[in-house]
């Protein structure tokens, strides 16, 4: 599910937008054979990718003077091994074996040769200058990130508008001699972005027949606009489809890795606490087993770790009314 806020500040619209680069033709571009002596291995860890593996490689090898692209082949079973063989000096490592991400990431670190490494997902897209813009950091830290700009591309059914009595809108059609009753009425004044709601309510009023059909429908795109009379979107709330199986493994190995690798500091109790949370909630705690495993494992945390306290509770409680504003706003509004 996604919902979308917008903040009132304009940005101009002169260059091409995210989503055009992304689909645009480009040629190849190898920085690494005029830019050999900054030349550095990059790791990254796989696991099926998305339609943009191949975009992002482009990008990877034109803006990083790539020494060796190290990918870990995680188990693929589309074609992204198949892919990222076509790019220069690539290493592949099996490790369908292991069973997870982080001692992916060690063993492909493990294989780097170069004084300094640069780790990437396989979904993410380098902007012009990102590596330059790193690299002049070197000197002050050793282990460095930037900021992300999140980019949502996805297809979903608006299941909570479907269901709703209210009209959608996007694509209708109407019956002409219908409209010339109702048209009498409409003036210059307030009918605006509800008008899939009020044509609908005035042509029953007339007692004509409304329906929303189920041939068919339209793809209703979350965009930002070009121009400057509407304001941009600014975020978005992202929900996988509910996997109970896939959530409680997930938050296990969350907390298991936090406790066992880390020592407790006020922000990652308050994160493995959440967690701990939400994994009751999904069934997926032993209290009790927990506790000795804890115990065993790194005893420091045995006086934080709680399944919830007042402030991770509000928190989850937050989240759930966020989500539930999200399915109303859906159900009321465009």
């Amino acid at each position: 599910m996604i919902t979308m806020k917008v903040r009132k500040k304009s940005t101009k619209q002169s260059e091409k937008s995210i989503f055009a680069r992304y689909y645009s033709r480009e040629k190849f571009v190898d920085r690494f054979k005029k830019q050999k002596n900054d030349a550095i291995d990059v790791v990254i860890p796989l696991m099926n990718t998305n339609e943009l593996w191949e975009k992002n490689l482009h990008c990877f090898y034109r803006e990083i003077p790539i020494n060796r692209l190290i990918i870990g082949d995680g188990g693929c079973i589309d074609d992204s091994i198949k892919t990222v063989r076509k790019f220069p000096r690539v290493k592949i490592i099996k490790q369908s074996q292991y069973k997870s991400l982080g001692y992916c990431i060690k063993e492909l670190i493990e294989n780097v040769e170069t004084e300094w490494f640069i780790y990437l997902h396989t979904d993410v897209y380098l902007p012009t200058g990102w590596f330059d813009a790193m690299k002049k950091y070197q000197n002050k830290y050793d282990w460095y990130e930037c900021y992300r700009k999140i980019t949502a591309m996805m297809e979903f059914w608006s299941e909570s508008q479907n269901k709703g009595k209210r009209a959608l809108s996007g694509s209708q059609m109407g019956r002409t001699k219908v409209f010339k009753e109702i048209l009498p009425i409409i003036k210059d004044d307030y009918l605006q972005r509800y008008e899939d709601l009020i044509f609908t309510e005035l042509v029953k009023s007339k007692g004509f027949k409304y329906a929303r059909i189920t041939d068919t429908f339209h793809y209703h795109q979350a965009m930002n606009k070009r121009g400057e009379l509407e304001p941009k979107f600014s975020g978005i709330i992202l929900e996988k489809e509910p996997n109970k199986e896939w959530e409680r493994r997930m938050k296990d190995m969350d907390a298991r890795g936090i406790i066992k690798y880390l020592n407790p500091k006020p922000y990652l109790i308050l994160i493995t606490n959440l967690t701990l949370f939400k994994l009751k909630e999904v069934e997926g705690l032993d209290w009790h087993e927990f506790k000795q495993w804890v115990k065993k494992t790194n005893p420091a945390w045995l006086e934080h770790i709680r399944i919830g306290t007042l402030g991770q509770r509000i928190l989850h409680i937050e989240q759930k009314l966020i989500r539930f504003g999200t399915k109303i706003s859906r159900w009321f509004g465009k």
